[in-house]
């Protein structure tokens, strides 16, 4: 009866990461989450899509111990200190997720080739990450702020990302993505970017949002060319990547502090995305969890 009342609360307690759970079919198997805490993402993907053989790994070990008697396997593992799961499972899971991890990666580039190795030949990927070009993020900064603390601005997020650069990093990790969401916080409404005319301005806070944001000075970024397509992108607090295993064309080595080597695997990508001929984007609300 304990551990019934546990696993509730630990789902109730845990409304965020709709989108996420959205992306994984019912009934799916073999699902591994990175970071997975107290994992309020798969005992809600085992409670409310009958998801089975679910694992994870989290190195706060009172979370493992926590969630360990409600799924199949979870491990306490540092994995950029070691190996990311049991080297039995490589090849195993059908479905890795990545929820807020990979803003918290030392060698980011390294570690993605590692996680690579459990992922099914026919398995997916599912990274979301904190958007950099997010105007709540922008507008800090451009008030001269990089306040450290507690959400988005976690002490612990070494990384961060735009939908370009994450692009190049799954790339490099050796994954293929297919599809790629914008999620777009509860407040926006969604018609504002269906834009039709050109937009060589961006407002922060932009113009949609004003009236929300009354309280905050306006900052305007200047375009020489139509960012129309890009312009969902200031909106999105949060990127999702949906992956398949792609090939990997390097052979993995520590990355970090070897600056002339990420900035060749960079180029061999060969990615031209930029804000003027942004990667094809999906925005999404999901909202969260009704309590």
């Amino acid at each position: 009866m304990e551990s019934e009342r546990l696993r509730k609360e630990i789902i109730e307690t845990s409304r965020g990461r709709k989108a996420v759970c959205d992306m994984i079919p019912e009934g799916a198997s073999r699902i591994l989450e990175v970071g997975c805490g107290w994992g309020g993402i798969l005992l809600r993907l085992q409670r409310d899509k009958g998801c089975t053989e679910l694992f994870g790994v989290d190195m706060d070990a009172a979370a493992v111990k926590g969630i360990g008697p409600f799924i199949d396997r979870v491990e306490l593992r540092d994995i950029e200190r070691g190996e990311i799961f049991s080297a039995e499972y490589k090849g195993f899971f059908k479905y890795i997720i990545l929820h807020d991890v990979v803003e918290h990666l030392f060698d980011p580039w390294l570690t993605m080739t590692r996680i690579r190795e459990f992922l099914a030949d026919d398995g997916l990927l599912i990274v979301a990450t904190p958007n950099l070009h997010y105007w709540r993020i922008q507008h800090e900064i451009m008030s001269g702020r990089f306040p450290y603390g507690p959400g988005v601005w976690h002490t612990g997020h070494l990384r961060w990302y735009t939908p370009v650069s994450l692009l190049n990093v799954l790339s490099i990790g050796g994954f293929e993505v297919r599809e790629y969401n914008l999620e777009i916080p509860a407040n926006v409404d969604m018609k504002v970017l269906h834009k039709l005319n050109p937009v060589r301005e961006v407002q922060c806070p932009p113009v949609e949002l004003q009236a929300q944001y009354s309280d905050k000075p306006v900052f305007t970024l200047s375009y020489p060319e139509n960012i129309r397509s890009y312009y969902p992108a200031f909106f999105a607090s949060k990127l999702i990547a949906v992956c398949g295993r792609g090939y990997l064309f390097w052979k993995p080595q520590a990355a970090t502090y070897n600056c002339p080597l990420v900035e060749q695997l960079t180029k061999a990508v060969g990615n031209a995305y930029d804000v003027f001929n942004p990667p094809p984007m999906r925005p999404i609300q999901p909202g969260l969890f009704p309590s």
